[in-house]
């Protein structure tokens, strides 16, 4: 029965955001902008295609077998045993696909960022600890104890009241830190944070076609120009105009695989470069050939 059914998981496909498992749980409920939990049991093999999420997540298998998967992993292959008491970890942001070949059952738990900055009573305008995701299983009594707490804590109806769920939810935030924290004291900003970099780049592709600047870029993510030109190179290696270009050559490459038709100046244009030269040298650079050469390898 669940405790919650409003509280739901949400994940993002390309620009939709989905509910991450459409069947009912069997246990669900949360706390609006915190964390939402969900037990869920799956009847069968399934598929989820590539998604990510707002919010950290962790999966706690339940059962009593071992559960063949693959996944994909920001782009990286990896496969292995979804095994009982062995966890998975995706950090928000990150892009994840995975196919399981059997029923499986477990336990999954959202939480914002933002519970745990307020685990740790950091400064609110602090970047946000940046956490590694570990999709591989792993062991980890603690979270184990804790995830179960938090369940005994719903299906009994919340009976133990507000403080209980609060120090439930900072333990768990506090040991998500812990444990999969990289480099969350480094010294002032010498790299950008995950949901920085996240904020530019998503601003960078809804304005690819228009005219960008230094600036605009900052304001969205809240930093100084410099700070951002400085970070953005130290955390990508290459500095944020050629990541806008590389964007530009892409999208250039995706407009000409799906209209063969169109003329290269049109191209150039639809996807923001400067100059039709520009184009022709960012396409060269990035994919080692001249757009008409493109074109001509891969007509349909």
């Amino acid at each position: 029965m669940s405790a919650m059914a409003a509280s739901r998981i949400y994940a993002r496909y390309d620009d939709s955001r989905k509910l991450y498992m459409p069947e009912s749980p069997v246990v669900s409920g949360g706390k609006s902008g915190s964390y939402v939990f969900e037990r869920q049991q799956v009847f069968s093999a399934g598929h989820t295609p590539t998604h990510a999420f707002d919010e950290h997540i962790f999966m706690l298998p339940l059962g009593d077998s071992a559960v063949p998967f693959t996944s994909r992993l920001n782009g990286r292959p990896l496969k292995g045993l979804i095994e009982p008491n062995r966890f998975r970890f995706l950090s928000a942001g990150d892009t994840l696909s995975t196919t399981w070949e059997s029923p499986l059952e477990g336990i999954f738990v959202t939480l914002h960022p933002d519970v745990l900055h307020r685990a740790l009573e950091e400064d609110p305008s602090m970047p946000h600890a940046e956490l590694v995701s570990d999709v591989m299983p792993h062991r980890d009594d603690l979270l184990a104890h804790l995830t179960l707490a938090m369940q005994s804590y719903l299906l009994a109806g919340r009976l133990a009241g507000a403080i209980f769920e609060q120090s439930l939810l900072t333990a768990i935030a506090a040991h998500l830190v812990n444990a999969y924290s990289r480099g969350r004291r480094r010294s002032k900003g010498t790299t950008l944070t995950r949901r920085r970099r996240a904020l530019a780049e998503e601003y960078i592709r809804q304005n690819l076609t228009r005219e960008l600047n230094l600036g605009a870029i900052a304001a969205v993510v809240g930093m100084s120009p410099h700070q951002l030109a400085r970070t953005f190179r130290a955390t990508t290696g290459q500095s944020i105009w050629q990541h806008v270009i590389e964007l530009r050559a892409r999208e250039a490459r995706r407009l000409m695989a799906a209209s063969p038709s169109l003329s290269l100046s049109y191209v150039a244009r639809a996807s923001g470069f400067e100059s039709y030269s520009q184009f022709i040298a960012a396409f060269r650079k990035f994919f080692g050939q001249l757009p008409s050469e493109y074109r001509r390898t891969h007509r349909r």
